[in-house]
């Protein structure tokens, strides 16, 4: 379950705020001033996974500011790594589908339509003189 929802559009929009050189504490601090309530959200679910915990296991939670750095961190990530490029299909030539076995033909004998079933295969037995 995701602790914060439309990561994009509120990164962005903190972004937007900041000047174009600023540090991963001015991003922090600008997000808790936009985003009191998620920035709540962040703090109960990282108090709440720690206080659910038994004694001596590790939270996989990080720390709520630590956790806003690394959400930054992903986004930049992903705005700065190029797009993947579409792949030109090549075009195949096309397959033959196997012949189906006739069921049924029709076949005419003076002047009407007969239906004639197919022949069946021969089957060898052979016979044991055991």
């Amino acid at each position: 379950m995701a602790v914060l929802h439309k990561k994009e559009e509120k990164i962005q929009a903190v972004l937007g705020r900041l000047p174009k050189k600023y540090t991963d504490e001015q991003f922090v601090e600008m997000f808790i001033r936009l985003y009191s309530k998620d920035w709540g959200k962040i703090k109960s679910a990282y108090i709440k996974q720690s206080q659910d915990k038994e004694p001596g296991t590790v939270i996989n939670m990080p720390k709520p500011e630590i956790y806003l750095k690394q959400v930054l961190a992903n986004y930049l990530q992903q705005a700065d790594s190029p797009k993947i490029e579409e792949v030109e299909v090549v075009e195949k030539t096309p397959v033959a589908e196997p012949k189906k076995a006739k069921t049924t033909t029709k076949k005419k004998v003076d002047g009407e339509e007969q239906v004639v079933e197919p022949k069946k295969a021969k089957t060898t037995t052979k016979s044991g003189g055991y």
